[in-house]
């Protein structure tokens, strides 16, 4: 066995994850899935200079094409390879030969294989990564995510930046959680499909983005880790300077068995998992839209701080399941004071409705919403009250950019918290959502299951 790889340096990971130029190495001339590297980089649109490398071809989609890495002639920081296995080797000493910082590593056939031949041909990779100076990502995995400088690891993925890490053993869930995001109001600022961690790992992925002044959250997808104990220092590292989502998979005896086929992963205890992410101070989750429910929660402009809940509804029957999940989730309903619902009282019509918390505003068909904006600041202002949860409202079509105006000035002349609750929110006003930090969710359970979660880190 091989020693375990040396900590990644911060000019190596940054070359990798802004490099100046690209080789894309055994692209294919016609329609296979190797292509479709080469097409990601092109849309959107890769800000450096792009290599195709092929010794059969002249031309892959309009760029000229290399025999070689060697014969390009220029400097280059970064190779995806879409080679068969056998050739893994040799590509990795054509790049140590042309100074490559890392190569992407898209080809499988590796320790996820659960084979002898596999993990020989996985440590001889490795052994030949380390004696050539060329870092590893993967293999078996999709690669990079980096939206302001134009790297896909899928064509036509937004070119939309933002301000969430994601690191993730899956392609798959990476382009699941951007559009995700896109969806949610959140983007992503630089993004890892790590596939097998032959060489490089989680915990430097944890640590890179940890100190990357772009990511002001990291939310990860784990099936395993090489090293448990580098992992937990380097979340250790991270949580000191911003908050970490984790959704560990693999927690049954069938997941875990999954994993080893997927990413030759080491699941491990689901009990030394759990201790280890509540010893490093990260918030976990089960699911990947629980995880996309933690950062949108985590990136209010007021994230929740305490745990007295006060919930504004038109819809009845929602507000009663929201008040079982809130108290689940281990909060509480606030207590309104008796001027606040007085004040309500007056605000809210005299039948059908309810200055008590759950605030019941009465169920409006038509016409203007502002009586959600006024119950929202009334309640907010109550001492007793820590963070608002509304229910209803206009979500589409006519009024509801006006709504959410209303909702986000709600928010900041209360300055605490406000989640609004729309199954189905517009384009546009859930942009304005994001912009004004209010959280948008598809339940009210959701919606106070990320509050108590982030509350408990």
């Amino acid at each position: 066995m091989t020693d375990p790889p040396a900590p990644a340096s911060r000019d190596v990971m940054e070359r990798i994850f802004a490099p100046r130029s690209i080789a894309v190495v055994g692209v294919p001339r016609g329609m296979k899935t190797g292509r479709m590297f080469l097409e990601a980089l092109q849309k959107p649109g890769f800000r450096g200079d792009l290599y195709p490398i092929n010794p059969n071809a002249d031309e892959i989609l309009g760029l000229k094409a290399y025999p070689s890495i060697e014969a390009i002639g220029a400097p280059i920081d970064l190779a995806i390879v879409v080679t068969p296995p056998g050739a893994a080797v040799n590509v990795v000493e054509d790049c140590g030969k042309a100074g490559v910082a890392g190569a992407v590593m898209f080809t499988a056939g590796f320790d996820e294989l659960g084979s002898a031949e596999g993990r020989a041909r996985g440590a001889e990779l490795r052994a030949t990564a380390k004696r050539v100076g060329v870092r590893l990502v993967g293999p078996n995995c999709m690669g990079l995510y980096v939206p302001a400088l134009g790297i896909a690891p899928f064509p036509n993925m937004s070119a939309q930046s933002g301000d969430i890490g994601f690191i993730s053993q899956s392609g798959s869930l990476l382009s699941f959680f951007a559009r995700e995001g896109t969806v949610r109001g959140f983007g992503l600022s630089k993004a890892v499909s790590m596939g097998n961690q032959l060489d490089l790992e989680g915990a430097d992925f944890v640590r890179y983005l940890a100190d990357d002044e772009q990511t002001k959250a990291i939310a990860m997808y784990v099936e395993g880790a090489r090293d448990g104990r580098r992992l937990f220092e380097a979340l250790r590292y991270a949580t000191a300077r911003k908050p970490v989502v984790m959704w560990k998979s693999g927690r049954t005896e069938g997941g875990a068995r999954a994993a080893r086929s997927h990413t030759g992963a080491l699941a491990g205890s689901n009990q030394l998992w759990q201790a280890m992410a509540q010893q490093a101070g990260v918030i976990p989750a089960k699911t990947i839209l629980e995880l996309a429910d933690l950062v949108v929660a985590l990136r209010m402009r007021f994230p929740p701080g305490g745990n007295r809940v006060a919930i504004v509804t038109g819809p009845g029957g929602p507000s009663i399941s929201a008040t079982d999940a809130a108290e689940e989730a281990g909060l509480r309903l606030a207590e309104l004071e008796g001027a606040t619902i007085e004040r309500l009282a007056g605000e809210i019509a005299a039948v059908g409705t309810s200055p008590r918390n759950p605030v019941d505003v009465g169920l409006i068909m038509y016409g203007p919403m502002d009586i959600y904006a006024r119950a929202t600041e009334i309640v907010g202002a109550d001492p007793n009250v820590d963070a608002v949860v509304v229910i209803g409202g206009r979500g589409s079509g006519d009024g509801a950019d006006g709504f959410a105006r209303q909702m986000t000035e709600a928010q900041d002349g209360i300055g605490k918290p406000v989640a609004v609750i729309q199954a189905n929110p517009a384009a546009e006003p859930l942009q304005r959502y994001a912009e004004g930090g209010v959280g948008v969710f598809d339940t009210a359970e959701r919606a106070v299951h990320a509050f108590a979660s982030v509350l408990a880190r």
